[in-house]
């Protein structure tokens, strides 16, 4: 009998490019059910369960997760869940909160050794102003849980910074202030998978831009990490305590930084960067993760 796999994130109208490519590569080797994880029912009886359609997804040989920001609340309960009963899986439920809060994803960098740019977290308005004033410009204001690069203002002056303070704050949003890493519009992201780095990329801005994600129209180039860059990206994914994630970097004037972790990486950019079969990579670990 195939063995089975959940791909547990949105519900099929929702799903992009990745998912579908995982969904694709899975199908090859295993039945694959989507499980949004919206649709999950968890139940507390004489023990704990999470079910979906009626059946327990203890029925599993491994979970996918796919969870994104818009689903990390519901996604997190589930994930406990599943931690109790001992599904496998890439990741504990830990790591959904750490992993989909910036700050704390950089709070758990710093605690193992890997070099942030110098970072502040304020629910004060006049604080988040009064550090601004120290901050040397540009400087980066960030939504605590923005993604693709969404929720990432680059402020160019100290009194541009002073009305997205404002304007974050009508919207009762915590405020993120990171100093500026002074890079050519570039960054670097490698995938991590158990003990191997299956794929790298470099991220280059458009020009007047310097976000160089994707989806804000920057582009993807072939880029092979240095064994730095790998040490780097190891401790990292450690750190969140995830087998599977993407690490995005700059390698600045003093050094490599780590700007973020993400386990729900789009993988889009990097196939067509690199021509490589990422989708497969991915799921060749599942298969690897089933094995043991």
């Amino acid at each position: 009998m195939a063995e089975k796999i959940a791909i547990l994130g949105p519900r099929e109208i929702e799903i992009g490019y990745t998912t579908k490519r995982l969904i694709e590569e899975a199908s090859k080797d295993f039945k694959v059910v989507l499980v949004p994880a919206m649709d999950v029912k968890l139940k507390i009886d004489r023990d704990l369960d999470a079910i979906f359609e009626k059946k327990s997804l203890s029925r599993f040989d491994y979970i996918l997760p796919r969870i994104d920001s818009k689903r990390a609340l519901m996604a997190y309960p589930v994930m406990r869940f599943l931690d109790y009963m001992g599904v496998k899986k890439p990741y504990v439920a830990e790591t959904v909160q750490i992993a989909h809060n910036k700050f704390m994803t950089l709070e758990q960098m710093a605690k193992h050794g890997i070099r942030v740019p110098e970072t502040y977290l304020t629910g004060s308005k006049q604080v988040a102003k009064d550090v601004m004033k120290r901050i040397k410009m540009p400087a980066v204001i960030k939504l605590l849980s923005g993604y693709g690069g969404q929720g990432v203002i680059i402020a160019e002056s100290k009194e541009a910074s002073q009305t997205v303070i404002d304007t974050m704050k009508e919207l009762k949003q915590e405020v993120l202030l990171e100093r500026f890493l002074p890079n050519p519009g570039e960054d670097i992201r490698g995938i991590v998978a158990g003990d191997e780095i299956i794929a790298s990329y470099k991220r280059i801005a458009k020009e007047g831009e310097m976000r160089a994600n994707v989806h804000m129209g920057g582009r993807g180039v072939k880029f092979n990490l240095n064994k730095e860059m790998e040490e780097i990206c190891f401790k990292a994914a450690k750190a969140i305590k995830s087998k599977l994630c993407a690490i995005d970097m700059i390698d600045g004037k003093d050094g490599v930084n780590v700007i973020e972790v993400n386990i729900n990486p789009g993988i889009q950019g990097m196939e067509q960067a690199t021509g490589m079969n990422v989708a497969k990579k991915m799921i060749d670990f599942v298969k690897s993760e089933i094995k043991k």
